[in-house]
């Protein structure tokens, strides 16, 4: 808990040594002893910060101005902030920190920062110091973040293509590795196996397609290489982009420690009791009717959830969930009945249709559109197993139900 009272305070504190009173950037020129670099900043520990960051740095010895330019923050004090941020709607913002401020609060969180100095001529340095001026105005500094398609790298590599139009070339064939935007992803998630969890839950089909070398640089650590391996035309030449690359702090080494409690094993656990319970009831001739209401339930709950973040919000990513495919949203009704001993004929057709369905989504498993988060399997599995059971418990006790009434009978 201190630790992330510890991050929280460092995030308020850089956004605390923003320079929000610098509109009088505009205008202002640098000198020819002027630099402008990339940033760039390596994966952390906690989510938020798995993915690592890029930033721009401009300094300038004639003036004494070291700043760093950076899309990454935004306004804690928004309106609604909890659920602007859910809904896709937060806007972020390019704000502007002494660059001691900003590489302080990565080098307290053990995380590497590196440099790579932009190969521009005076004029090039000019007319990129415009641009990122211009758009540190009040009018221009917001925009809707994404964190596929427009975020804190993004912005960045579009800015510099902006600044100059039809003059950068990004030699980036070498990252051609057929991978979708989940599989790139998924390289900085084993020490974060519950994040990817839930990435892989909430996240729909949309980033199962495959990612172009461009696209690639939506990552801050594909930025740099991007830049490293791009050139920009000067006089009708082209040179490299950047310089080589300087090592501004090189974090200490961090072991890989993802916990031996992951989702995988939590949920073949959850699997072998539903297998135990499943045996039981069938022994005792019974239904474990509690549990079913409450695992359908809390099933369709999800699939609501689910539901929500694709139809209600303006996140790309989370459309076209086929995890909805066993979190049925529908399963919140029908789990209220599901504590009748012999269900209505309609329920046992929809529990029927559950098990099917569960069935084609195991056998079909590595085909579909979207890739399904190991973890899956067993909750699937689950489901499917008490939706057949269901449905023959409840054709079992309507046949035993005649019998018991000519017993009484008798």
């Amino acid at each position: 808990m201190k630790n992330y009272i510890k991050k929280i305070g460092l995030a308020l504190l850089l956004s605390l040594f923003t320079l929000p009173g610098w509109a009088q950037f505009e205008g202002m020129e640098i000198s020819p002893e002027a630099k402008i670099s990339l940033l760039t900043c390596s994966s952390g520990q906690d989510l938020y910060a798995i993915f690592g960051h890029s930033a721009v740095r401009v300094t300038d010895p004639v003036s004494g101005l070291d700043v760093v330019f950076n899309y990454g923050t935004f306004d804690f004090d928004e309106p609604n902030f909890y659920l602007k941020f859910a809904r896709g709607k937060l806007k972020y913002k390019l704000s502007a920190a002494n660059y001691r401020d900003f590489v302080y609060s990565y080098i307290d969180d053990n995380r590497s920062v590196y440099e790579q100095e932009l190969n521009l001529t005076y004029a090039q340095r000019q007319q990129y110091w415009a641009f990122l001026t211009n758009n540190y105005l009040p009018a221009n500094r917001f925009y809707l973040y994404d964190f596929f398609f427009d975020n804190c790298a993004t912005r960045i590599r579009d800015g510099i293509e902006a600044t100059f139009p039809n003059k950068l070339a990004f030699n980036i064939g070498q990252f051609d590795e057929d991978m979708t935007f989940r599989n790139l992803i998924d390289f900085y998630l084993p020490p974060q196996p519950w994040g990817d969890f839930g990435i892989d839950l909430a996240l729909g089909a949309r980033i199962d397609q495959e990612a172009s070398p461009y696209e690639y640089m939506f990552l801050p650590d594909y930025l740099a290489k991007g830049f490293a391996n791009a050139t920009i035309v000067q006089d009708g030449e082209p040179v490299p982009l950047t310089k080589e690359v300087k090592v501004i702090y090189e974090r200490e080494p961090i072991p890989f420690e993802a916990g031996w409690f992951t989702p995988s094993l939590l949920w073949w656990a959850f699997f072998v009791v539903v297998l135990a319970l499943t045996a039981a009831d069938l022994f005792k001739k019974t239904r474990s009717r509690v549990f079913d209401m409450t695992f359908f339930f809390l099933a369709g709950l999800m699939g609501i959830v689910l539901v929500l973040l694709w139809a209600a919000t303006d996140h790309q990513a989370t459309a076209y969930n086929f995890n909805l495919l066993w979190a049925i949203p529908t399963h919140v009704f029908v789990a209220v009945l599901l504590g009748r001993k012999v269900l209505p004929d309609w329920v046992q057709k929809y529990m029927l249709g559950t098990a099917v369905v569960a069935a084609v989504l195991v056998i079909f498993w590595p085909w579909w559109p979207q890739e399904f988060h190991a973890a899956f399997l067993p909750i699937v599995l689950s489901l499917g197993l008490r939706a057949a059971y269901t449905v023959w418990s409840s054709k079992r006790a309507l046949l035993e139900a005649p019998k018991v009434r000519t017993q009484k009978t008798t």
